[in-house]
């Protein structure tokens, strides 16, 4: 058994695919591909009728589990995905609130390079690479997680013009963290020029960057959508029970 889990966690690296993945109990699960499971961490959530976005705001589907050096949370299934709320609004119908607002993304799917990093709708039905959005349709609910960082509206506009900057780079599973190089002080730190993300990175650098926090509450190389989800950053607490929700 040691020896599947071992050669697992080897392709996996190998081939990239450690920025995105979870388990869920039952459907899809690894108990069904013969693998032991670890114990679960639940992230402190609240399951709300979500009627408003805004700027600033991270919507995540979680990933599978079985991937190493993922936070583990429920509900995964295949490579979640993380995106970044530009425009916010308000409904209340969640798909209707999602139709409303624009996002910014880093996809995984095969497009054009000019479009692996994309502004969109947060829904929007077809096939259209261009503008097509369901991730965080009717098929994910319950398990659809909106994070929200107490910014500062400095901080909020920042936040939302890095990523946009990012529009002409493109997506890989191999980018990296990028970290200071100059720690003689704030005023001095300067970070590599990317160039390549994917989705949970490029929101972790403009967080990072931004508003100075670590959103990779495990450390690792990569940073996985479930990592975001589990950040006691977004721990919620008797005075603000909204920092993490699902809808």
């Amino acid at each position: 058994m040691k020896k599947i889990k071992a050669f697992i966690a080897l392709i996996a690296c190998l081939t990239g695919f450690v920025s995105c993945s979870e388990y869920t109990p039952g459907e899809n699960s690894g108990q069904e591909k013969g693998l032991e499971i670890e114990e679960f961490q639940f992230p402190h959530d609240t399951l709300v009728k979500l009627t408003e976005l805004e700027a600033g705001d991270i919507l995540v589907k979680p990933n599978m589990n079985w991937f190493p050096g993922t936070a583990m949370v429920n509900g995964g299934r295949g490579f979640g995905h993380a995106l970044l709320v530009i425009e916010g609004g308000k409904d209340t119908n969640a798909i209707d609130l999602l139709r409303k607002i624009r996002i910014f993304e880093s996809q995984a799917r095969h497009v054009p390079e000019d479009y692996e990093l994309r502004s969109a709708k947060g829904y929007e039905e077809g096939s259209d690479f261009r503008f097509a959005n369901i991730t965080f349709g009717r098929q994910n609910e319950g398990v659809r997680y909106r994070l929200r960082f107490n910014l500062t509206p400095s901080q909020r506009d920042s936040i939302v013009r890095f990523v946009l900057s990012q529009d002409s780079d493109l997506s890989s599973w191999r980018a990296q963290k990028s970290l200071p190089k100059a720690t003689s002080g704030e005023k001095n730190k300067t970070f590599q020029d990317k160039k390549i993300w994917y989705c949970s990175l490029l929101i972790w650098q403009a967080f990072y960057e931004i508003a100075g926090v670590d959103l990779d509450p495990n450390g690792g190389i990569m940073v996985y959508p479930n990592d975001l989800i589990s950040s006691p950053y977004f721990d919620n607490d008797s005075i603000n029970t909204q920092k993490r929700v699902r809808f």
